[in-house]
């Protein structure tokens, strides 16, 4: 699955794409006073914790993409471990009672 989101700022020079990923990054935002220049990095840190990537692109005609590539769902990574169920054994709906596990 592929998600963009673009816009028709100033866009951002190539030699400081990577950079706007760095915890506390801003890259001269004139409004200093909003924001810790952490969603980048936190969105591209999810993005690769779910197995894709998010990268920046030109926009045509000026502005900037970003780009939000995740895999097709399918088989989950994991399957859970039934005997760890927060659930009791009978799949009851309620917590199993304590000191029966």
């Amino acid at each position: 699955m592929e998600v963009r989101v673009a816009d028709r700022g100033p866009g951002i020079r190539a030699a400081d794409r990577e950079r706007v990923f760095e915890p506390f990054q801003r890259l001269g935002d004139r409004d200093n006073a909003v924001g810790l220049g952490l969603g980048l990095a936190l969105a591209r840190g999810l993005t690769e914790a779910m197995g894709g990537t998010l990268a920046p692109e030109d926009t045509p005609g000026g502005g900037l993409a970003m780009v939000l590539s995740l895999p097709a769902a399918g088989i989950p990574p994991f399957a859970p471990d039934p005997d760890l169920s927060l659930w009791g054994a009978e799949g009851s709906g309620r917590p199993a009672a304590a000191g029966t596990r």
